[in-house]
């Protein structure tokens, strides 16, 4: 191996140690804001390592086809010193900031279908539920005031019906719906 291939890996082992430095980061953060429970977080721990180390050896065989040798290790190390010496905070920082603002996104999103779907729908209901009321109300009136004004007209029937029954024999499919409207009047 070059001594030039030695350089560029030593730089993708620094690289790679300060990505894997800040992929940390991200977990911690992540973890604390979005409180995983306490019997999970060996498993997100497995999951980190498996991707750092996935990571790393992608470098690896990006810069030297995998040949692992003592300075790639201490490349890894000086990159991962460097990032928790050097850029932690600020990275930390910003990691929390772009989850306020992805925080900030979603509950504006939901501020929105609150506003422009859900309120419009609840007063839909209501506008209908009370428009069905009036309907209601007022067709109960009409059949109250219909009973009413049809009272006499019955009792006219009824005396009408009296004087012409023993003259007037009904035929029978005048007589079944006759029955069924004189049902229906005392009610």
């Amino acid at each position: 191996m070059s001594l030039s291939a030695q350089f560029a890996t030593m730089g993708l082992m620094l690289a790679s140690g300060i990505g894997i430095g800040l992929l940390f980061d991200l977990y911690r953060v992540l973890a604390h804001e979005l409180r995983i429970p306490r019997w999970l977080i060996p498993l997100f721990d497995l999951a980190y390592w498996v991707i750092a180390t996935i990571f790393v050896f992608r470098m690896l065989f990006i810069g030297n086809f995998g040949q692992v040798r003592v300075f790639v290790f201490l490349g890894l190390a000086a990159g991962y010193t460097v990032y928790f010496l050097g850029l932690s905070r600020s990275s930390v920082k910003m990691i929390k900031m772009v989850l306020r603002g992805i925080e900030a996104v979603i509950q504006f999103v939901i501020r929105c279908v609150e506003i422009l779907i859900i309120r419009p729908f609840r007063l839909l209901v209501r506008v209908v539920r009370f428009l069905l009321g009036i309907v209601t109300a007022v067709a109960m009136f009409l059949y109250k005031v219909v009973i009413q004004l049809l009272y006499p007209l019955r009792l006219l029937l009824r005396f009408v019906g009296r004087a012409v029954k023993p003259y007037a024999k009904l035929p029978r499919w005048v007589k079944g719906p006759w029955l069924a409207f004189r049902r229906w009047l005392k009610r």
